[in-house]
């Protein structure tokens, strides 16, 4: 097996990135446009979520909960990225999640909430990386944990 180049790395790491603070800080609704048009975002249960719309759809449902239970604080902090380059424009990779989240504006305790794989496939479109899939599979739960993002469900 070949090491990735490193700007392959530092490319899928600015995307994951892009990906945390666009959920954490910036917009989550554009969370979709990481996504290729054919992108999917599931869960080991099955649940997945096809396309710009329908990731779209699952982040305006977290939304509209925010909107009754207030103000989400969450922190998505990503690591131990794994990458495999299959060709140009294709690749895969695992990541950690170690996520930290709450109800209500912040300080909170710092007790982490969920520890899980990612699961993920990389296609270069128009020069640009984008997850053409995130499979995420659960590993340690917080006694809080309750999922906030609606995946493969019609909200």
């Amino acid at each position: 097996m070949s090491t990735p180049a490193p700007l392959l790395r530092l490319e899928i790491e600015a995307l994951i990135a892009e990906f945390a603070w666009r959920i954490d800080r910036g917009d989550p609704a554009t969370v979709a446009e990481l996504f290729t048009e054919d992108g999917w975002y599931g869960r080991e249960s099955g649940d997945r979520s096809v396309g710009h719309d329908a990731i779209r759809a699952a982040y305006a449902a977290r939304a509209k909960r925010e909107a009754t239970a207030g103000v989400r604080t969450a922190r998505h902090l990503f690591t131990n990225l794994r990458l495999v380059q299959q060709d140009a424009d294709n690749a895969s990779g695992t990541s950690v999640l170690l996520l930290f989240a709450a109800d209500g504006p912040p300080p909170h305790p710092a007790h982490p909430l969920l520890v899980q794989d990612y699961d993920d496939t990389y296609r270069r479109v128009g020069g640009q990386w984008l997850f053409a899939s995130r499979a995420v599979r659960k590993l340690f739960v917080g006694e809080h944990f309750a999922p906030v993002l609606p995946l493969g469900k019609t909200p």
